[in-house]
């Protein structure tokens, strides 16, 4: 953000404000070089070069003091590249370069070489002094674009030449040549190694992994992806099957180093930082890029989580910059109407405060503020998109609105996450005020794909002393179900959420503790009902295949008698319902009106007579209660019916005797005009047009029959024998 101002400064030509500016982000310790050296560029690049190096002069100078010669050294050499060329900067690189390496015995030859102070080349001087310096017997190398590695015998400065061996031959090779062809490298470079000395590679496998890791980003630009490191070492140096425990090694030992760090996940990236970062300034890198609350407050809980375990007290003059930028971004959000935004941002500051950390006063209670003039308060806190920020979007509550907060948490109750739920349900009852979990509850049950949490939570059974008009077990399980059933079905439930967090939640709810619930509740059912719930179960896409075979192993576990297969003809079969697909649709459809329609309208008649106080004397309450009483039973009747349809397939029809989906024409045996009849699926009849479902006794008495098979059948008050003249399938188009 701040290296983002100071590009701002440059592309409105706003030169004061820039070197103000400038001189404010060089004084912090968490000052990028990463980020301010491309500063410097874009200031030269604009024709402002003495501006670039005034610039630049106050960073090394601010650096030489804080943190002495060596990191001076490595910026001024970032400068020198940079900044116009000037005998002053070359002559304060050179004394830099003394100050660093003054133990070194042949410094001045290589200066002298280098022409540093004669004015050759930039680029060529610093390469001479970088490798030269470097360069003694053992040193590693690594040609620039050859893959040769070599590794030095001998160094023969005043002949100017370098005794070096590859893994093909020994050879000598110009002082020169060398410099310009080859690169100095590390002892555990892991290009030298593989051609050099591979057992050492195997070693540092097994006892060093985070130096093998620095060795091998060291010659990948400083930063490579887990695959690629994974196409480097398997199957050479491991195997396939060891990569993953390695790999696990590896991640232990970027916690411990202060140069390497994990970054991403699809590509994983494996970054080494050749100075290191302290916590602040990696901190501060991340918190720089991100944009939202959640973000910001990964990073924060992040940090605080690093100190502690580092044993360390947090930065306070980092935690201030934290606060003004989050001011800063709470503005930012307000002016372009995002409030839910700017308050989630606002409790972001309230997490330092939570941990006993000094607050700014213009930070502190930013988010008590917000929420007194908001216009809906109970909006703002639901749509909170981190249930880490729950609880201190509830403090705030409460210190905002001390005489009402318990109407207020009587709404928020129904948007809280499920971890969030018992705290606010005791602090409602301490109160005395469980009206308002009442009414939260017929709600929740009226709407269970908006207040999916709060359904669960009554699917878990609370411990609650009051009486909130929860409805038995199976008749929750039936909603809960619902919510993951067939995809066609549950995708159009959710409400103001994602169809997968809605289906998260339930899948969180059932397994709790073991599905201890969906075990006491399908163990007081009848074998019937079990079929039932199987099939349920057997029929929620929306469970995954993990829970829904667990759920399954249960029901088999305490009715194994259901999966011994008996033969028996369709319409006798319990665990099938048959319906033709508009038979089907009608049942879907009069679901969908009575969740999204009748209940919902239901649950506002409960709340507004709710309101009307006194619900011992209120009959319109009462009314309310008992009519969603029967709209529950109505439900929970159409989701059994549910799971235990099968839609008939024209198929499947018999020729040879009367099965579901045919019509029969019947000539009676007294004589007379024939009778058509249709046999169709479950529910699905008009006995005006003589069509009966295959449930009804007047069906049961066709099913079965042959052709020219006679049955007695009662039309219009009077029975007759019939015989049957003929069979057709209905369902063929």
């Amino acid at each position: 953000m701040e290296y983002d101002k100071l590009i701002s400064f440059i592309t409105a030509k706003n030169w004061t404000d820039l070197e103000k500016h400038w001189l404010s982000v060089i004084e912090k310790k968490s000052a990028d070089p990463a980020r301010l050296l491309p500063v410097i560029d874009h200031v030269v690049k604009a024709g402002k070069g003495e501006l670039a190096a005034t610039l630049g002069w106050a960073w090394l100078s601010e650096i030489k003091e804080k943190n002495g010669p060596r990191e001076a050294l490595q910026l001024g050499r970032g400068l020198l590249l940079r900044l116009p060329d000037g005998d002053q900067l070359r002559e304060e690189i050179f004394t830099l370069y003394v100050q660093t390496h003054k133990e070194h015995p042949q410094l001045d030859s290589w200066v002298e070489k280098s022409g540093l102070k004669s004015g050759k080349s930039v680029r060529r001087a610093l390469r001479y002094l970088d490798n030269g310096l470097r360069l003694v017997a053992g040193s590693l190398l690594v040609h620039r674009t050859e893959d040769e590695a070599a590794q030095v015998i001998e160094v023969d400065l005043q002949a100017e030449e370098v005794e070096i061996r590859t893994p093909r031959r020994n050879r000598t090779a110009t002082l020169q040549e060398l410099i310009e062809d080859y690169d100095v490298v590390g002892d555990d470079d892991f290009r030298a190694l593989r051609q050099l000395n591979p057992e050492r590679i195997k070693k540092l496998i097994h006892e060093d992994p985070a130096t093998l890791c620095i060795g091998i980003l060291r010659a990948h630009n400083n930063q490579m992806d887990r695959d690629a490191v994974k196409l480097l070492l398997v199957p050479e140096y491991l195997t396939a099957a060891q990569w993953s425990d390695w790999w696990t090694k590896v991640r232990n030992a970027v916690k411990k180093s202060p140069n390497l760090r994990i970054e991403g996940r699809s590509p994983m990236m494996l970054i080494y930082d050749r100075e290191g970062k302290s916590t602040e300034q990696e901190a501060w890198g991340a918190f720089e890029k991100a944009k939202q609350p959640r973000e910001w407050l990964d990073i924060l809980e992040n940090y605080l989580r690093d100190t502690r375990a580092a044993k360390a007290e947090p930065d306070t003059a980092f935690l201030e910059r934290v606060q003004a930028v989050l001011v800063e971004q709470i503005d930012k959000f307000m002016r372009h109407k995002e409030p839910t935004s700017a308050f989630a941002t606002a409790l972001v500051i309230e997490r330092v405060a939570a941990d006993g950390l000094p607050v700014k006063t213009d930070a502190h209670g930013v988010a008590v503020n917000m929420l007194s003039v908001a216009k809906n308060p109970v909006a703002v806190v639901a749509a909170i998109p981190d249930s880490r920020l729950w609880s201190l979007a509830l403090d705030e509550v409460k210190e905002a609105f001390p005489d009402r907060w318990p109407e207020l948490y009587g709404e928020l109750i129904l948007h809280a996450p499920s971890g969030m739920i018992d705290g606010m349900v005791k602090q409602l009852e301490s109160t005395g005020k469980t009206d308002l979990l009442r009414v939260a509850v017929g709600k929740a049950l009226a709407d269970p794909g908006r207040y999916t949490d709060m359904l669960m939570w009554l699917w878990k059974g609370p411990k609650v002393k009051a009486d909130l008009g929860i409805p038995p077990a199976l008749d929750l399980l039936n909603l809960v179900l619902a919510l993951v059933g067939p995809a066609r079905l549950s995708e159009g439930k959710a409400a103001g959420q994602h169809v997968n967090d809605m289906r998260a939640s339930v899948r969180a709810g059932l397994t709790t503790k073991d599905y201890a619930r969906f075990r006491e509740t399908l163990a007081t059912q009848s074998p019937g009902m079990a079929m039932t719930i199987r099939r349920q179960v057997e029929r929620a896409d929306g469970l995954g295949p993990t829970v829904r075979d667990e759920m399954l192993a249960i029901v088999r576990e305490q009715f194994p008698q259901m999966y011994v297969k008996q033969k028996v003809a369709p319409w006798d079969d319990e665990s099938v319902l048959y319906f033709t697909e508009a038979g089907l649709k009608a049942k879907e459809q009069e679901i969908e009106d009575l969740v999204n329609i009748k209940m919902r309208e239901n649950a506002k008649a409960i709340g507004e007579a709710a309101s009307l106080g006194d619900l011992s004397e209120n009959s319109e309450y009462k009314f309310a209660l008992e009519e969603r009483d029967l709209l529950r039973a109505r439900l929970a009747q159409l989701n059994a019916e549910i799971a235990l349809a099968k839609v008939l397939d024209p198929n499947e029809v018999p020729e040879d005797h009367i099965g579901i989906g045919q019509r029969i024409t019947l000539r009676p045996k007294t004589g007379g005009e024939s009778v058509l009849v249709t046999v169709q699926g479950a529910g699905e009849a008009d006995i005006n047009k003589k069509v009966y479902s295959y449930k009804t006794p007047m069906a049961r008495r066709l099913l079965g029959k042959r052709l020219g098979d006679v049955v007695a059948m009662q039309f219009e008050g009077a029975e007759l024998e019939y015989a049957i003249e003929r069979i057709e399938n209905t369902l063929h188009r």
